[in-house]
């Protein structure tokens, strides 16, 4: 593992457990938001690891590579999302935290 990689696989982890507390405590908007940041984070750690380092979400999300490209539409829905700035209601951030918990498993075990 590349240096810096693990770092952020704690922060997307970290990201979809707040999620989930945030659906239990009915904050959806709260929750939706930490769940991006656990993608983001799951993004930049498969992108570390290939020794890249993009910034901007939009180029986080189109520089992930072919074998990730679950991960690469769930963020770039996600970011759209948060463009649009529109309030979601509880259940689309309830799907949005699963979605986030299932990337981010699925990440850590691939670059395990």
């Amino acid at each position: 593992m590349k240096p810096g990689t693990d770092k952020l696989l704690i922060k997307a982890e970290r990201a979809a457990r707040v999620a989930q507390l945030g659906l239990e405590a009915g904050a959806p908007q709260a929750a939706a938001g930490r769940a991006f940041y656990a993608l983001l984070y799951a993004a930049k750690a498969i992108l570390n690891e290939r020794g890249l380092r993009p910034h901007a979400h939009v180029r986080i999300a189109a520089a992930l590579p072919r074998e990730h490209g679950h991960l690469r539409e769930q963020l770039s829905d996600a970011i759209a999302r948060r463009r649009d700035g529109e309030e979601m209601e509880y259940g689309e951030a309830e799907d949005l935290v699963e979605r986030a918990r299932t990337c981010v498993g699925d990440v850590r075990r691939h670059i395990r």
